[in-house]
């Protein structure tokens, strides 16, 4: 009987490299799943951040239109108050207007022909009716002085109750510029946190793409490497493609090889 011949080490050689290649084919499965789920994480906390500006921007837009709004407000009540003011000086004005005619009045400086009547001068054909003259007289002096006063009075009074109008709708326009005054200093100060929020953001981000620009670089650096080691010759194609075809075809038990024959 003819020795047989020893193929031990080609045997080792086949379960070695089947071994390192699956070895091989796990480790990049496993690197090639951690790149991609890295990278669908930046890509999610990209999308996520880009969404955070947006809305922050869409904020300020918003901040900006009420501060507008705010800043015409108080330019009306400037107005309307510079025009209370303009009246009340107007008001008080005619109040001393008034009140120096009510002095006359109480000092007797008004001429008594203002306030008495024609047609009831004295006739000096009628001494005995003098009297009773002088009487209809003072009775007539005393009526329209009494006119004069609670015209002056009426007058007064209008114009306190003018004034308390207008100092009351002042009073509540200064509460409204206050009210006004106070969200602007509100708007101001969210303005100014809107600004740290989007500087650290963008800050962020930059720091983000830039892990996943280089993420990329190398992932695609990898891949290319293992397709260019991936190119088999024309030879090799064909004898997998023929050895393949072989093994599915005869389907060969693994486990119980057929003996060799003595």
């Amino acid at each position: 009987m003819e020795e047989s011949v020893n193929y031990s080490e080609i045997a080792e050689e086949n379960l070695a490299i089947r071994e390192r290649g699956n070895s091989n084919a796990r480790e990049y499965s496993r690197v090639v799943e951690s790149f991609k789920k890295v990278l669908d994480y930046k890509e999610k906390f990209r999308i996520s951040l880009e969404a955070k500006l947006s809305s922050i921007g869409k904020q300020v837009n918003g901040n900006v239109e009420n501060l507008e709004t705010l800043l015409r407000n108080i330019d009306i009540y400037d107005q309307n108050i510079d025009k209370i003011s303009t009246n009340l000086g107007n008001l008080y004005t005619e109040e001393n207007s008034i009140k120096a005619k009510y002095e006359e009045l109480l000092n007797g400086s008004s001429q008594e022909s203002h306030l008495s009547e024609p047609g009831l001068e004295q006739n000096s054909d009628d001494p005995e009716g003098s009297r009773e003259l002088l009487i209809q007289r003072r009775k007539n002096y005393l009526e329209n002085l009494d006119k004069s006063f609670k015209r002056l009075d009426n007058e007064l009074f209008s114009i306190d109750k003018l004034r308390a109008e207008l100092t009351n709708a002042r009073g509540e326009i200064l509460v409204k510029k206050d009210e006004a005054q106070k969200r602007i200093r509100l708007l101001e100060e969210e303005g100014k946190r809107f600004l740290e929020e989007v500087k650290r953001i963008e800050a962020e981000l930059a720091a983000s793409v830039k892990e996943e620009d280089l993420l990329i670089k190398e992932f695609k650096e990898l891949v290319g490497k293992v397709e260019s080691s991936l190119e088999i010759s024309d030879e090799l194609d064909s004898i997998l493609f023929a050895c393949l075809t072989a093994a599915e075809s005869r389907n060969l038990p693994e486990e119980n090889p057929v003996p060799v024959r003595e």
